[in-house]
Parts: C-alpha cells; structure tokens; sequence
C-alpha cells in the first residue's frame, strides 16, 4: 500500500528538522569557519581522488561559481590544491591535501562521538533501525532521481555514498 500524503509530508518536514539539528548539533568547530558545503566537497575529493571543478560541481548538485568560491577558499586554508588540467589547460583540477584529509578525520571522529553523545539512551539495535531505515530512504530518492529525472539539476550519482 502506498504511503499517505499526510506521511508524505510528515516526513518531509521531520528529514528538514534532523538535517538542521544535525547541522547545529554535530557541528565541528573548524567546520564552522569554512563556508557552507566545504566538507562536503573534501568528502568528495577524498572518494573520488583529483577532480576536475565543472565535474565535481555537477557530482555536489551546485553550481560552478558556488563550488569556485569554495575552492578559493579551501585552496587558501591549505586543505585543497588546485592545479591546471593536463589534458585541457582552461580548467582546473582539484584534489584534497593532507590537511583537509585531517580535517576530514577530525570533523567525522567528532560528528560520530558527539551523535554517540545524544544517542546514550539509544540500544544499538536501535540506532541500527534508524540507519536502516534513512539508507533504504535514500537509496529510494537516489532511484527515483536517476530513472525519472526528477531533478533539474545534473544526478550526483556516486556522490551519495561519499562520507562527510
């Protein structure tokens, strides 16, 4: 039987919740001097190695000019190195240094250790539940996206799997 639209809704409303008291609560403190997403694309260069910029755009769902400003900024604060493209030497290719790799690890030891924090009076069957069941709601919209379009914006793809 499908879902109601009442559920539909709910849920929707309850994901937009969890996303911004995850944000606020698992907030690492470097995190928070880097613009919104900078995590997000060292996660993505770390999992998908050297990147071309348009690419790795496309792959985050957001537009070049977001993702130049936050390579400027990642390049500034030695956590991404930027270099010109062999093959095409009107753009840039981008990968994670060993700073944003540290900062990677620091940002999700913390993240785990502060949602263990929150998650005391959880049994880990339960929390096992709920990873369960937001991976089975992922690999759903990840579906739909990919075999209907949905989107307007390029398909991430494989960055669905990327940890940040």
């Amino acid at each position: 039987m499908a879902v109601s639209a009442d559920t539909a809704e709910g849920l929707v409303r309850e994901l937009y919740l969890v996303g911004r008291a995850m944000r606020l609560a698992l907030l690492h403190p470097e995190e928070g001097e880097l613009l919104p997403g900078g995590v997000a694309v060292l996660g993505l260069l770390e999992a998908k190695g050297p990147n071309r910029q348009g690419d790795l755009a496309a792959q985050l769902c957001i537009s070049p000019s977001v993702l130049s400003r936050q390579v400027a900024e990642l390049v500034g604060s030695g956590y991404i190195s930027r270099h010109a493209d062999p093959n095409d030497g009107r753009a840039n290719v981008i990968q994670v240094t060993e700073a944003g790799r540290d900062l990677l690890h620091r940002v999700r030891l913390s993240r785990a250790q502060e949602l263990q924090a929150v998650l005391t009076d959880w049994s880990e069957d339960e929390a096992e539940q709920a990873r369960a069941a937001v991976q089975k709601l992922k690999n759903a919209l990840t579906t739909h996206v990919h075999h209907t379009g949905a989107s307007h914006r390029p398909v991430p793809g494989e960055s669905q799997e990327v940890n940040v």
